[in-house]
Order: C-alpha cells, then structure tokens, then sequence
C-alpha cells in the first residue's frame, strides 16, 4: 500500500490579521522583558482565536488534521509593509508557531516530526499579518 497525497479538505489555512514585528533589530530589540511579553501573548491569543474560528462548529482543529503527534508541514507566510530580511521572519512569527501547539501540534521541537517553512514575507501595507497554511504529512 502506497501513502496517498493528503486531500485538500485535509489543509487548514487561516490568516492572522495584524503588523508583525522585527524581533532581532527592530523597536522590540531595545524594548523591555514585559513589552515584548504582552506582544507575544496578543500574538497568541489571536492566534488561537483565528484557528478556533476557523474549525467546524464542535470540532478542534486537530481532529481535521489528525492527532496532534501526526506530521504536518505548517508554512508561514508573512504579509508585512515593506522588504524585510528573510532572517527575520521566524522571530517575528515565533509567539504564533507556539500558539499552534496543543490545538494542531504536539511540540515545535526539532525532534517532533513537523516541518515548518517560512515562505518570503510578501509586501501587502492594505493585509498585514501571517498566513499559516497546515497541511498533513504522509508517514
């Protein structure tokens, strides 16, 4: 038996509205401990909100894409309002991959068998935010 391509009805995409900040180099680099901690937590909140909003009334989002141990490639896409380094994309999206854990992955971890991409931060000043796009992974 051969592993089939996961059906499209099988991919979650959401779009998390908001402006994404440079961690590494931007205003929240000089910024104290407890400013970038409530940016990180409204960054997750809304994240699990738009991924909550986005599953079938009743239904998780890990039941639409299988336990949350199941492999999935999870792909970021950032919409930002001008060019940024590709570097700085994965520390801008950081607080919304961990508010993915418990509702469609078990751990972020290296070892946990989910590939994330960061696809190139698109210019879009009129939809800021990140598009996350979960696909499952044949074994």
């Amino acid at each position: 038996m051969t592993a089939s391509a996961p059906q499209r009805r099988d991919v979650i995409e959401v779009f998390v509205p908001g402006k994404l900040q440079q961690v590494a180099n931007g205003s929240l680099s000089r910024a104290h401990w407890s400013r970038k901690s409530a940016w990180s937590n409204a960054w997750k909140a809304k994240t699990r909100g738009v991924v909550l909003m986005a599953s079938p009334r009743g239904r998780t989002p890990d039941l639409l894409s299988g336990p949350l141990e199941a492999p999935k490639r999870i792909t970021f896409t950032a919409h930002v309002g001008a060019r940024w380094d590709d570097d700085n994309v994965p520390g801008a999206i950081k607080p919304i991959r961990d508010a993915l854990i418990g509702l469609v992955i078990h751990s972020d971890a290296p070892d946990s068998g989910h590939e994330f991409i960061y696809a190139p931060a698109i210019i879009d000043r009129a939809h800021r935010g990140v598009r996350i796009t979960i696909t499952p992974v044949a074994p």
